[in-house]
């Protein structure tokens, strides 16, 4: 391909997913467009997931391997995002695998104002060639600001591989580190507080893992930092929004009397409820 074509880095987190890792970098390297660096952040693995890394970084030359000390998921995203030289970024889990025209397809729907690329995905378990319906539908979705806040996780979310980013957009956005789950609402939330337009691919690209040990499923964990990434949301939230994202809490909160006991009995959810009779007053 010719050098006027974008390039396209590929940001691969990993901690301990040996494996599964070779399926991920493999369906990096069968890509169709060609112009890509996938830069693999080994975020201190005690697996053998360096050593994959290695083999890859041998194989062809746009690997590029960053091997730090454990500090999390987003940490090590941030260092790819510092580290980036592409036009486009496309985020991809190790545990994850992309179809092999998800760039090509994605960057033939590109126009001038294009800040972001979206595709629809599947779930597997073991094997891409059994896959499973997604847990929402993306077709539907009106991509905005105002629907992440407000729908995420209600009536939708989007996988962090589903979306092709320009970069130039964020220069200025990084993954919360305080935060082990949902930081990529966040994350999102950010990224939409911009103006540019999103095209999306009708076409189901992306294959995202159902792993029986990722960090989805450990139940408490999410709760935990669901709370937690609500809060930091709430107070990063322009004066517009807080309402809005305060009466979606309640009507959450209200489903189980146990919850509503936690937010009504915590400092900091109390503190939330003083601003929003403040706001409204």
């Amino acid at each position: 391909m010719q050098s006027k074509e974008p390039l396209v880095s590929i940001i691969i987190p990993c901690y301990n997913q040996a494996q599964f890792l070779e399926e991920t970098l493999n369906s990096v390297l069968a890509q169709s467009y060609k112009n890509w660096e996938c830069l693999i952040v080994n975020d201190g693995s005690t697996d053998n997931s360096l050593e994959i890394c290695n083999i890859f970084k041998s194989k062809d030359h746009r690997f590029l391997l960053f091997d730090i000390e454990n500090k999390g998921r987003s940490n090590a995203r941030n260092i790819g995002l510092d580290q980036a030289k592409g036009d486009w970024i496309q985020f991809l889990d190790s545990d994850d695998v992309l179809h092999k025209d998800k760039i090509l397809n994605s960057l033939a729907l590109q126009k001038k104002k294009s800040g972001m690329i979206i595709t629809d995905f599947l779930r597997f378990r073991k094997t891409i060639n059994k896959p499973r319906r997604a847990f929402c539908d993306l077709s539907k979705v009106d991509f905005n600001y105002e629907n992440i806040l407000l729908q995420w996780e209600l009536k939708f979310s989007i996988p962090i591989h589903c979306g092709l980013f320009k970069k130039s957009i964020l220069n200025s956005i990084r993954f919360n580190t305080d935060l082990n789950a949902n930081e990529d609402w966040c994350f999102w939330l950010e990224f939409y507080k911009n103006e540019f337009s999103t095209e999306y691919v009708n076409q189901k690209l992306v294959f995202y893992r159902m792993n029986p040990n990722g960090t989805v499923v450990n139940f408490d964990h999410m709760e935990e930092n669901t709370k937690l990434a609500k809060l930091h949301i709430f107070n990063n939230l322009e004066d517009q929004y807080k309402s809005m994202f305060f009466n979606r809490v309640i009507k959450e909160l209200s489903k189980t009397k146990h919850d509503f006991k936690f937010y009504k009995d915590n400092i900091f959810y109390r503190k939330v409820f003083y601003k929003i009779k403040r706001l409204l007053s």
